[in-house]
């Protein structure tokens, strides 16, 4: 993604499985923020969502979090206000948005959000 300026933003992916935590802390060093996808099919996504936010948390303090939700469509429950509602009683108010990742507009929407939320006073 090209920013004003010139600048690039470069997303970094890696399996959510703990098989691959090795990549974790590589992935991190110098990153500007924790872009968190998670999969509402799954049998306790607020589950997985506390895994990474507590694996995380140590990075997340001093940059920011954004959450999508996927496969949505598939399964329509727990909702994003349900989301809102466990964060909230962890004390994290991070955007959360329901995604498909194979749609660029929606990992925009979420990219954007997370530099909106490191920087409220950036223009479009």
């Amino acid at each position: 993604m090209n920013l004003p300026g010139g600048e690039k933003l470069h997303l970094y992916g890696t399996p959510g499985q703990e098989r691959f935590d090795f990549m974790w802390d590589i992935l991190v060093n110098g990153g500007i923020g924790l872009v968190l996808l998670l999969d509402n099919t799954r049998a306790d996504p607020f589950q997985d969502m506390k895994f990474f936010l507590d694996t995380f948390d140590k990075f997340i303090s001093t940059t920011t979090v954004a959450i999508g939700v996927t496969q949505m469509d598939l399964s329509s429950k727990p909702t994003i206000d349900d989301y809102h509602v466990q964060l909230r009683n962890i004390g994290l108010k991070p955007p959360v948005f329901a995604v498909d990742a194979r749609v660029k507009s929606d990992v925009s929407l979420l990219i954007q959000s997370l530099l909106y939320t490191l920087d409220p006073g950036l223009e479009e």
